[in-house]
């Protein structure tokens, strides 16, 4: 009867087990495609494309990989993964027995029994003892294994979300560095410009031939610009340190081997669908991994009605003397047992455990919308910001051909040499708005490759990326 018991306590617990495994995982739906028609565009191999390369400056590249390697936020992450990763190690460990081992003297007027020696002492003597004692749950054990594997992986795949962030974070404190930097000397310029303006007025008033109002109006144009450059100072000091911070360099100068020109924004961007963005953005990853631990958890919480099986062995050594007689005596007890605790708190746990899971499904719905809707924003934001920017060029560049006209005409007395300098200063102006919006064109690259997850296992072997789920090549999936 006994037998029976323990084999369907053991039923009960399997099939309680069984119910609180949801086991298949909701997986979102995806639009075919993207707002933007990308079909004809190559399919690119995202998490390991460096789409920093395309921009074609080897600074930027060094710079990148060098934040990649030396980033604090990044090391934080890669120092979860092995705090995870020591947590799975833990849980793996509770497949090995325990073992105590005892050694001592006693002393007693009478006869003594001890827990967990099956020799009794009496009188005085030495005593020595070998306790192993292997108590698991063989249901839970693999569950809180899996679930602990599936909390690695949605720390390694945060790790990789953190990289490409950190990959776009770089190009765009690189361009606005080499932005202010151009803009600097465009506006200094211009502030040449404006004192010629200034002071070729000013002597005008003095004859006649302008009044006090136009001084005044310039030199409320030049008090601006002087206003403009201590901005642009300020934000180059501040790209600067951002580019240091990620690069995880000390507070230093540094100046930029590349200019803001040549950074290149002639890309061809990706033709893949938001179905294979989302089977390797990170982000989506984790958030599915933390499903299925979740997942697993329940399965773990459930079999806590599962029975522990407990194998115990004792082996007792005991020498000395009782009533004038020398005695020795040794031991060895083996005990095997099947235990169930019957806590009403484990259906609160189980209970817990399911709500864990619907937060995380809802997690999942979340970051997955988010995810295509971003990365459909982004690529017709960076579509209509490069047009725009091809369209500025090609004003800025009928600019010049007028100027080149209006020199020509100072040269021969037929344009003023005032207007000409208005011109000149109308062209640099152009010319600074055209930086900024080539500005926002590098930064809503920056913006596409990221809501794509591009780069993030690019320069690792560690890790890869695939319908929606994590590869770790330094794991060893037979340890249980």
């Amino acid at each position: 009867m006994q037998t029976k018991a323990s084999l369907l306590c053991l039923l009960l617990a399997m099939v309680a087990t069984g119910c609180g495994y949801h086991g298949q995982t909701p997986r979102a739906q995806a639009p075919e495609s993207f707002s933007v028609d990308t079909t004809a565009n190559p399919v690119k191999n995202l998490p390991d494309h460096p789409w920093w390369q395309e921009m074609g400056s080897r600074e930027l590249d060094r710079l990148v990989l060098e934040a990649l390697e030396n980033n604090q936020q990044i090391s934080i992450a890669a120092k979860n993964i092995e705090v995870a990763q020591s947590v799975l190690e833990t849980v793996r460990l509770g497949w090995l027995p325990s073992v105590n081992l005892m050694a001592g003297r006693f002393n007693s007027d009478g006869v003594v029994l001890l827990q967990n020696l099956p020799v009794p002492l009496a009188g005085s003597g030495n005593i020595f003892a070998f306790l192993p004692t292997w108590v698991a749950n063989i249901i839970q054990l693999p569950n809180q294994t899996k679930s602990a594997e599936k909390k690695v992986d949605a720390t390694a795949a945060d790790y990789l979300t953190l990289r490409t962030t950190i990959a776009a974070q770089v190009v765009t404190s690189y361009a606005l560095l080499l932005a202010s930097i151009e803009q600097e000397r465009l506006l200094v310029a211009l502030q040449e410009n404006l004192r010629t303006q200034f002071s070729t007025t000013e002597s005008m008033r003095a004859r006649g031939l302008q009044n006090q109002i136009a001084v005044i109006e310039q030199d409320s144009d030049l008090q601006q610009l002087l206003g403009q450059l201590a901005l642009n100072r300020s934000n180059q000091i501040a790209a600067k340190n951002a580019l240091l911070t990620l690069l995880g360099r000390p507070l230093a100068s540094f100046t930029p081997q590349n200019k803001f020109a040549d950074l290149n924004l002639d890309v061809i961007t990706p033709g893949n669908t938001p179905t294979s963005v989302l089977a390797t953005r990170p982000d989506v990853v984790a958030a599915r991994a933390k499903i299925d631990a979740a997942d697993y958890g329940i399965s773990a919480t459930a079999s806590l009605f599962a029975p522990d099986l407990m194998l115990s062995a004792a082996s007792v050594r005991a020498t000395g003397n009782a009533a004038g007689e020398r005695f020795s005596a040794q031991e060895t007890v083996e005990i095997g047992l099947l235990s169930v605790a019957l806590d009403p708190q484990f259906i609160g746990k189980i209970s817990t455990a399911n709500k864990q899971y619907d937060a995380a499904v809802l997690n999942y719905l979340k970051v997955v919308d988010q995810a295509i809707k971003e990365a459909d924003n982004a690529l017709a934001d960076f579509e209509a910001r490069r047009t725009a920017l091809t369209k500025a060029e090609k004003a800025l560049a009928n600019q010049k051909t007028n100027l080149a006209t209006y020199r020509a005409m100072v040269h021969n007395g037929l344009l003023a040499q005032t207007q000409y300098l208005q011109n000149l200063t109308e062209l640099d102006l152009a010319t600074i708005a055209i930086i900024q919006s080539k500005l926002q064109a590098v930064n809503s690259l920056a913006t596409l490759y990221q809501s794509m997850g591009a780069g993030a296992t690019f320069g690792q072997d560690q890790y890869r990326l695939a319908d929606q789920s994590i590869g770790d090549s330094n794991r060893d999936d037979t340890k249980n």
